[in-house]
């Protein structure tokens, strides 16, 4: 049966095919309400452009306006065919378009304005990013820090007086050193090396040794004394000692670290010491000495 069969049996089909137009339209105003709505509240807007829900709506009112608007066209064309009057639908329909035209443009703006809005929003959240990583990369810092001062305080806290006491000055200053050579001060310091807190490190290291030789020292650390005096009592230490000294130590050479490798043969029983050794020196001078070859330890592995 054709549409002109089908429109003459029940003339109420031109009617009923514009209002139930209308009443797409009408759907598709609600989806506008709700998307007016919606783009109202800030956080419903965002997380929208996020999750895609805005182009999802917008795609589900453009494909109902598109496929209405194939019907009604092809409605129209077959009223004015035959030249049907339905001047409440037509009413109707008029209004009805200008209103969700309204609404397409309104929603067109909004578009627009979430757009405009989304990247200042992203481009604040990258520079509150930027800033979080640089907050961050501070803080870790000076947690690492306090946690080498923490490991400098619990070493010279371990050493006095028991170990200090079981060990000449000279071989017990180095081994403390060596201590925090390998553990979280070492590693802060090679780390951060050549920085103002390594040396701020460095000299609290160099005023703990100095209180603990004043404390527990039985000579004056500022006399000057001969090296043989600073070395002999190390070659008296108990083999097992000796063994685990000389092997902490083995990495000096004379060049670079002229303390440290007397201390070394010092420990294997041998009694040479470089040419250019100082002829006397006071437990002052081995501190500030064995911190700087420490100190060249570190640049060298860095290098």
């Amino acid at each position: 049966m054709t549409l002109d069969e089908l429109r003459k049996l029940h003339p109420q089909l031109t009617e009923k095919a514009i209002v139930d137009y209308v009443n797409g339209l009408e759907v598709l105003d609600d989806h506008l309400r709700f998307r007016d709505q919606t783009n109202n509240k800030f956080s419903t807007r965002i997380l929208d452009s996020i999750t895609g829900g805005t182009a999802q709506r917008q795609q589900i009112i453009d494909g109902n306006i598109t496929n209405s608007l194939k019907t009604v066209s092809n409605w129209l064309q077959d009223i004015q065919l035959y030249q049907a009057k339905s001047d409440i639908a037509v009413a109707r329909l008029a209004g009805k378009l200008k209103e969700t035209r309204t609404g397409v443009m309104r929603l067109q703006e909004r578009h627009n304005e979430l757009a405009e809005n989304v990247q200042a929003i992203k481009q604040r959240l990258d520079q509150f990013e930027i800033e979080v990583d640089k907050r961050w990369t501070r803080l870790e810092s000076e947690v690492q820090y306090l946690s080498a001062e923490g490991h400098l305080n619990r070493v010279f806290t371990k050493w006095q007086p028991r170990l200090f006491n079981k060990y000449p000055p000279l071989a017990g200053l180095y081994l403390m050193i060596d201590e925090l050579y390998w553990g979280t001060f070492g590693i802060y310091c090679r780390k951060e090396f050549g920085t103002s807190e390594v040396r701020q490190l460095m000299e609290e290291l160099g005023h703990k040794a100095l209180i603990l030789m004043e404390a527990y020292s039985k000579d004056d650390v500022y006399q000057l004394t001969l090296p043989e005096k600073w070395l002999s009592p190390i070659r008296d230490l108990p083999e097992e000692s000796r063994e685990v000294l000389s092997y902490l130590s083995n990495w000096a050479d004379p060049q670079t670290a002229p303390v440290t490798w007397a201390i070394s043969n010092a420990a294997l029983l041998k009694s040479k010491i470089p040419d250019d050794f100082p002829r006397v020196f006071s437990g002052e001078y081995a501190i500030n000495h064995l911190i700087y070859e420490n100190k060249k330890r570190i640049q060298i592995e860095n290098d």
